[in-house]
């Protein structure tokens, strides 16, 4: 679907990273105590392209600029990848983009899937952004993203300044944020709590000081614990439902689920340019009746997508569950390909169900992140060892397979034992074979697994491989129940 929709300036939106709160008529707004300034920040995080409640956003947030109060928005990060509507748009992530320029968005923190389309693509979201995309431990020494920023102070139309920076994860085995490494290629990453150490002094006078991260709630809290003289941190990554609002160490520590069903909010009190009072709470937007009438209209254009809704293919019970929908995966790519064997990491899953019907966007639901099928020529010892260090790694069972069964023995203390692999025929896999061995191409760049064979492409993503292989079998069966790793003590 390729289309262009003009981009409308947010109301009383000033550009910089400056946010303009709208405000309603002196009768409807309440009047603080004299020296007492009210503000609150509404923060999203890890939507992954689920527009739908944007809606609801936009008429909360409307209510509450005309309340008086200084309001601000902010996201903390991965906006992309799990809705076709948004990961087919062309150019990709529009939707998104479009959206946050209309709700005003005061400042986004990089989440590791903001890289899902590519440095390009990020760079032209970020270009055309109007609010500030801030990350202080990504360093861009070759210049790839010139529109990031390490931190911003914000401006409320009241004056009121927030000094914020940004922080985003990154993997103990490779240094970079969970993505694959060719689509950071020209950034580097520095541990984010180092980072964090040297920016300590950065508030100066400014009354806020927030980190706005993309570290998981138990990041957040060392955070908290590292830096005291902040007066709230609102994280994203973990997908962590956090209502109330936490308090560790003095600092707010704040996080609002994923996908769109909460929007977090922080309420705040500044009595004589000190913050004197805070706290946090999550609005559950399932509940919410009132929608903003244009953004809704928006979003019902960016849904309007036939292509999307054709049924690929139909099944006798919906499927349901990490073990049935990796099956069904990777026995496509199995079949599909001519693999002896197929995996797929647990993480590479984004749906809990397929219903009945298997359409186009269902697909492209399960499986958005456009990565390759890599094709190894493996030993059995090296297929041992890569479900060894996926056991680890998941600390369980992480990888869903096709063409073997396999079983994870553990001791006490849940430390391998052994890997045993039954193969199609029943019988253990041989020691002194090879096998045609396919996964995701998120696999081998992620998980430090032997292996002497360095991998090839197949040409064709995970998801188009499952096309394919449902279009040609258009009745589906043999989904429930499914098991086929299991753990032993």
């Amino acid at each position: 679907m390729k289309r262009m929709i003009r981009l409308v300036p947010a109301a009383g939106l000033v550009l910089a990273g400056i946010l303009a709160s709208g405000s309603g008529s002196p009768a409807a707004a309440e009047i603080p105590p004299s020296g007492e300034t009210r503000i609150v920040i509404f923060h999203s995080n890890d939507v992954h392209g689920k527009i739908e409640n944007f809606a609801k956003v936009a008429a909360i947030l409307k209510k509450e600029r005309a309340s008086g109060a200084e309001v601000f928005y902010l996201c903390a990060g991965d906006n992309f990848t799990g809705n076709p509507v948004v990961d087919r748009f062309e150019p990709k992530g529009e939707p998104v983009l479009e959206i946050y320029n209309r709700l005003g968005l005061d400042a986004l923190c990089l989440g590791n899937h903001e890289f899902d389309y590519g440095l390009d693509v990020l760079e032209s979201f970020t270009a055309r952004a109007r609010f500030p995309v801030v990350c202080a431990n990504a360093r861009d020494d070759s210049g790839v993203l010139p529109h990031l920023r390490s931190s911003v102070v914000l401006t409320g139309r009241k004056g009121t300044k927030i000094v914020l920076f940004g922080l985003i994860q990154i993997e103990a085995g490779n240094g970079l944020p969970s993505t694959l490494p060719e689509r950071v290629a020209g950034l580097r990453f520095e541990e984010p709590f180092l980072k964090a150490s040297e920016l300590k002094d950065l508030r100066g006078d400014a009354p806020l000081f927030i980190g706005l991260t993309h570290l998981g709630l138990g990041q957040d809290r060392k955070l908290a614990g590292q830096m005291p003289g902040l007066d709230a941190i609102i994280g994203g990554h973990s997908h962590t439902r956090v209502d109330p609002a936490a308090t560790v160490n003095g600092v707010l520590v704040a996080q609002a689920g994923s996908d769109n069903r909460f929007l977090g909010r922080v309420d705040l009190v500044l009595r004589d340019g000190r913050v004197a009072e805070k706290k946090g709470c999550l609005i559950d937007l399932d509940r919410e009746k009132k929608e903003d009438r244009e953004i809704k209209r928006l979003i019902e254009e960016f849904n309007e997508n036939p292509a999307l809704a054709r049924v690929l293919a139909s099944a006798p019970f919906d499927i349901t569950g990490k073990e049935a929908l990796g099956s069904l995966m990777t026995d496509a790519w199995r079949r599909e390909l001519g693999l002896d064997i197929a995996f797929q990491n647990n993480g590479g899953i984004r749906l809990r169900r397929l219903s009945r019907k298997i359409t186009v966007k269902d697909v492209y639901a399960l499986d958005p992140f456009e990565n390759q099928v890599v094709v190894m020529i493996m030993t059995t010892d090296e297929i041992r060892n890569l479900i060894r260090i996926s056991f680890e790694k998941g600390e369980g069972i992480d990888l869903q397979v096709s063409g073997l069964v396999y079983t994870v023995r553990i001791d006490a203390e849940r430390r391998v034992q052994d890997v045993q692999l039954i193969g199609q025929d029943g019988r253990p896999l041989q020691e002194d074979r090879t096998y045609k061995v396919g996964f995701s191409s998120y696999i081998p760049s992620a998980y430090d697994f032997a292996h002497r064979d360095p991998g090839k492409s197949l040409g064709i993503t995970t998801a188009d491989a499952l096309i394919n292989y449902l279009e040609k079998r258009p009745r589906l069966s043999g989904y429930q129940n499914v098991q086929r790793a299991r753990i032993r003590h």
